[in-house]
């Protein structure tokens, strides 16, 4: 006689927790790995934004002789940055073209930014955005109160930055960078925010406006100083972005500010003093931050790409803004 083995049934209630218990540690395992994946490529995505400057960069110094200035003079026509400046040697060609031709064209001195140029004649400054201003690890917004942001600033070096709250001045020493505890390169970083066209009165490459140096002029070597750096714009009260003189991405960072120091920036867990979180404490917010983990990216002089850690030796870390502070620099 033949005997007719019935079909299995469907998964007991224990194999299928079994089940979910092992895909829910393979998920465990596998996620730190694809988000590690995720964040290594947006890095290299960053590190190749700043590249794009340093050529970009070191064409305009191959043609003027001097590396882009923030802006002529405080007030002085076309309120530019030094990003707009370069936007012809960084393929931007056009754009320039359009900007300051339309400027140009005004019976009133008019600013670049300002030219209608975007989709239904919108300003250049709410509307244009070039693909290398912005890491991908910042989900900040493109665009804030009609200005297009970044998250690349010109160094100031290590520069005297005062908060408007006087109270939260803690990285206001000053002195010699031979001494432990100088918080701003002095003599050669006291002009307060950069604003000077003098290059004896700025520590690093760049000030707010009107200061011209060349390759010469990097005394401390071009592989020892730090160029451009990395920025979060939420973090800062200078929304301008990069079109304006006056925007985070003109030379609004300092190495006087520890690196990675979260004080001004909203809703992070690193804020090191809860009493200066407003952002016009620029003694704070005047530094160079990202969101890669343990550190921000750095251009040099000579055009190459370096990722400093947020344990970096303070010291050091303000040597290598300074362009001819005379100190050594081992990494």
């Amino acid at each position: 006689m033949f005997r007719f083995l019935r079909g299995r049934g469907a998964f007991t209630l224990v194999e299928l927790l079994v089940v979910i218990a092992i895909i829910g540690i393979l998920v465990a395992l596998l996620l730190p790995a694809i988000q590690a994946a995720r964040e290594a490529a947006r890095r290299t995505q960053c590190t190749n934004n700043l590249k794009q400057f340093g050529i970009a960069i070191h064409n305009y110094h191959d043609t003027y002789k001097f590396f882009p200035m923030g802006a002529a003079a405080w007030n002085d026509f076309p309120w530019i940055g030094w990003q707009v400046r370069i936007l012809p040697f960084a393929e931007q060609s056009q754009l320039w073209d359009e900007a300051k031709g339309w400027a140009d064209s005004q019976p009133s001195r008019q600013p670049y930014w300002a030219a209608p140029i975007g989709l239904g004649g919108r300003l250049a400054r709410e509307s244009i955005q070039v693909p290398y201003t912005r890491c991908p690890s910042d989900a900040f917004e493109d665009f804030n109160s009609g200005w297009a942001q970044t998250n690349y600033t010109g160094s100031l070096g290590s520069q005297q930055t005062p908060s408007a709250n006087g109270a939260c001045n803690v990285f206001f020493n000053g002195g010699s960078l031979a001494n432990v505890g100088v918080n701003f390169e002095n003599p050669g970083g006291q002009a307060g925010h950069g604003n000077s066209p003098n290059s004896g009165d700025i520590s690093g490459m760049f000030s707010r406006f009107g200061l011209r140096v060349n390759m010469a002029s990097v005394k401390d070597g071009t592989a020892n100083t730090i160029l451009v750096g990395e920025i979060l714009p939420e973090c800062t009260d200078h929304r301008e972005g990069w079109w304006s003189h006056n925007g985070s991405g003109n030379a609004h960072s300092s190495t006087s500010v520890p690196l990675n120091d979260m004080t001004t920036c909203p809703n992070s867990n690193k804020i090191s003093n809860p009493a200066c979180t407003t952002q016009s404490n620029w003694n704070y917010s005047w530094g160079f931050r990202s969101q890669h983990p343990g550190g921000a990216q750095f251009l040099l002089v000579d055009g190459s790409s370096r990722f400093l850690s947020d344990s970096i030796d303070y010291m050091m870390y303000q040597r290598l803004g300074g362009r001819r502070d005379g100190q050594e620099v081992g990494f």
